[in-house]
């Protein structure tokens, strides 16, 4: 519910300054991910990265050298240079460092060693595919992979891309750890979980804001976010209004990753989850003209969040 658009979570997941969604292993879109490792040839035979050459430097921005236009007839992947941390497991979060070539002009798209964002994924097959899943649970942190694929622009137009990455790092821990802060006492409290997850002791009361009010809950020891950040969080969003739960990472088990500051969330989240260390937790009052206006389900609504920051990945320095 918190997307304005949506965004891709795959393993092959083009960012917004891309503009692309996921296909499926025939090019056509779908709502996986673009299947990596052991993929059938989608109808056209070979491995597309058979020649593809990737630099095994990893202080270092990766080259990618193929003879352009590489046709990719099947979604392919493997890991370039083996990490030497502890193997991926499925259900992780993982957080990389990647960039996108087109295989039809070889231009690179984007980059974090250039400027863009960091990226990651949460390692599940149903999120990724069967053999992508494959591929990352045999993978260490601290490799690098590339893999070839398709994704899909707004206009309905199919490209086929490499993407190159270096896996960081395991998002640990899925909850917010620190120093409790303060009540406000003007918002409800909150309970959580034995897992972390909150819920509201009470309805809210009284006036609503006429700007996002954001109330520490628990201030964290991390990093700082700051903007153009690659964000995990887990979130619970409730309605001002009656106090109805509507959405809830906890409960689909899967955290919430999105890039700071390029408007693809509601406003009230964009704007208001800077300066925060990581493992902080924050409640949000977003009134509605910071959040859906008069759009969709939401509309008029005022909306309450408490939001678990769990990973704040920097753009290059």
């Amino acid at each position: 519910m918190i997307r304005r658009r949506t965004l891709l979570t795959t393993a092959l997941a083009a960012t917004a300054a891309i503009g692309l969604t996921a296909c499926t292993d025939d090019g056509s879109e779908g709502s996986g991910a673009s299947d990596a490792g052991g993929a059938s040839d989608g109808g056209g035979g070979g491995d597309p990265l058979a020649g593809v050459t990737v630099s095994e430097d990893l202080g270092a921005e990766p080259t990618v050298e193929f003879t352009a236009p590489l046709e990719v007839t099947a979604a392919s992947a493997e890991v370039v240079v083996p990490g030497d941390g502890a193997t991926i497991a499925e259900g992780d979060t993982i957080i990389w460092r990647h960039l996108y070539a087109d295989a039809a002009t070889g231009e690179t798209l984007q980059s974090w060693w250039q400027g863009g964002p960091a990226g990651g994924v949460q390692v599940t097959a149903e999120g990724i595919g069967q053999a992508a899943f494959d591929v990352f649970t045999t993978m260490p942190v601290g490799s690098r992979f590339v893999m070839a694929g398709w994704q899909q622009s707004a206009d309905g137009q199919a490209y086929s891309l490499l993407q190159v990455a270096d896996v960081d790092r395991i998002v640990s821990p899925l909850r917010a750890e620190g120093e409790p802060a303060a009540p406000s006492g003007t918002f409800p409290t909150v309970t959580l979980a034995e897992n972390g997850a909150p819920s509201l002791d009470a309805p809210p009361e009284g006036e609503e804001p006429s700007s996002t009010v954001r109330a520490d809950l628990i201030v964290g020891t991390g990093d700082t976010t700051r903007a153009g950040d690659y964000l995990t969080m887990h979130y619970t969003g409730w309605k001002w209004s009656d106090g109805s739960q509507f959405d809830s990472s906890w409960e689909r088990g899967a955290p919430f990753s999105f890039v700071q500051g390029e408007g693809r969330v509601i406003q009230g989240w964009d704007e208001n989850l800077l300066d925060l260390p990581v493992g902080s937790q924050v409640m949000l009052v977003i009134p509605a003209a910071e959040a859906y206006g008069d759009q969709g389900e939401l509309a008029g609504e005022t909306l309450l969040f408490v939001i678990d920051v769990l990973d704040a990945a920097h753009t290059n320095d």
